[in-house]
């Protein structure tokens, strides 16, 4: 081995030596740092308390209007679903010096939010010594009626010691008992009902296109806002149940909180298409809701109007809404088009109904072939051969019957005479000296008795 390889060992035994040492130090450093930041935060957690035991630092919270100086907390009574304001206060005579963070709250049937992020900060002189305070706001909303405990809430403060330094710790309010009732008995905590001070809404209407047909869409978009309420207990209002007429597509809704200055205010924004069905008229309907007025103290309700629409058919849609329709004109005519063929064949190997024959006989005109025919039905219908002797003693209208047959005898050309003549014939009773299988030849055979008797004489 070389001296130039011997001395480039040598350095590098050195150089590992070195490093050794130098991570040593560095561990060494870490550990010191690390007890010693347990140590200043136990120290603390210890310096907060007695900050407050000394009065140097106090945390306080309360519902609804701060209690006076030295006064019992008695419990705050408010309405069911309305807002209720939790104050949480950190005062100091000396200052705050770091940022104060509120814990959680967690209350069965009650909804705490914290809806203004940023705390109110002011001074304020006492016994000659200034303090500094910092207010924090959480609302409130209990959703049933009956008696709430608000448990201590943590409260993460950093203030500065008398000595100069800034001790920090996590300070606990004391329990808040809060009592809610329903604001009236026109209410229940199983009816939908939102308590507020300001209610207003909005709607509007869109269409899809200006002239409506089958397939086109109507979006109908509510607002609600309301002032000292949650957008979660405003309600839902578009029912957004499909009919016959259309079909309802709701949209996803729009829920907003905002806090300005102390001023409340939410908002729920509902939004449905409605794609036509059907043509003709539809309407969208109404909705109605209630609201507590809690700054006035009476119960409102409100009316969000509904529209009526027209739509036009499409060939598609007409086919469809009127299908039930067609099958049933379809039904009708071929039971028709079956009964006046069987009617036909019926009557082809049988004679022809007299109204049948009348009816035809008086469409064409044909007079002479109307007076024989009327006096066909007279000797079918009785062993007479005039038509005024057929009258006698058998029928009311004895008048009128015998002026109607001199007409016919005259030869006047009247169909309602005619018509007369034919429904009397029919109303006569059949005479008795005829057998039925008489009449029943004679009507098949149509041979007039005038005839027949001749036939007997000549035998």
């Amino acid at each position: 081995m070389s001296r130039y390889d011997l001395t480039l060992a040598a350095l590098q035994v050195k150089v590992g030596r070195l490093e050794s040492v130098k991570l040593t130090k560095t561990l060494f450093v870490s550990l010191v740092l690390l007890f010693s930041t347990a140590f200043s935060t136990l120290a603390s957690a210890a310096d907060i308390y007695d900050l407050q035991r000394s009065g140097d630092v106090e945390v306080i919270a309360w519902v609804g209007e701060k209690p006076k100086s030295g006064d019992k907390m008695t419990p705050a009574k408010v309405s069911v679903n309305e807002q209720v304001i939790l104050t949480i206060e950190v005062a100091t005579p000396r200052w705050l010096t770091g940022g104060t963070r509120i814990g959680s709250i967690e209350t069965p049937n009650v909804i705490a939010k914290q809806r203004n992020q940023l705390a109110t900060n002011y001074t304020e002189r006492v016994g000659g010594t200034t303090w500094s305070r910092q207010r924090w706001e959480v609302t409130l909303y209990p959703i049933t009626s009956g008696k709430f405990v608000i448990p201590t809430v943590p409260v993460r403060v950093q203030v500065s010691a008398p000595d100069g330094s800034n001790v920090g710790g996590t300070l606990y309010t004391q329990p808040i008992k809060f009592e809610a009732s329903l604001p009236s008995g026109l209410l229940s905590d199983e009816s939908h009902w939102f308590s507020a001070t300001d209610v207003d809404v909005e709607q509007q209407w869109q269409r899809s296109s200006e002239d409506l047909k089958v397939g086109d869409a109507v979006t109908r978009t509510v607002k609600i806002k309301a002032k000292d309420s949650l957008s979660v207990l405003l309600p839902n209002v578009l029912a957004n149940e499909s009919t016959q007429q259309y079909q309802a597509y709701p949209q996803p809704n729009r829920l907003d909180d905002t806090q300005e200055r102390g001023d409340y205010r939410s908002s729920r924004v509902e939004e449905t298409v409605y794609v036509i069905q059907q043509g003709g008229e539809f309407t969208l309907p109404e909705f109605t809701f209630q609201w507590w007025d809690s700054k006035n103290q009476r119960l409102e309700s409100v009316v969000i109007k509904g529209e009526v629409f027209e739509a036009k058919h499409t060939l598609q849609s007409f086919i469809k809404a009127y299908m039930s329709a067609f099958i049933s004109v379809a039904l009708a005519l071929v039971l028709c088009i079956t009964f006046v063929v069987s009617l036909k064949r019926y009557y082809k190997n049988r004679p022809t109904p007299s109204w049948l024959v009348l009816r035809r006989l008086l469409k064409q005109g044909n007079w002479s072939a109307l007076r024989t025919f009327i006096y066909r039905e007279l000797r079918t219908q009785t062993t007479q051969l005039e038509l005024g002797k057929a009258q006698l003693g058998k029928l009311n209208g004895e008048k009128r019957w015998i002026e109607d047959s001199k007409s016919l005898q005259q030869g006047r050309e009247d169909k309602s005479v005619f018509t007369r003549l034919w429904k009397g014939l029919r109303n006569l009773p059949s005479d008795k000296s005829n057998s039925s299988n008489y009449r029943l030849i004679f009507d098949r055979l149509k041979i007039p008795k005038a005839l027949s008797d001749l036939k007997d004489r000549t035998k």
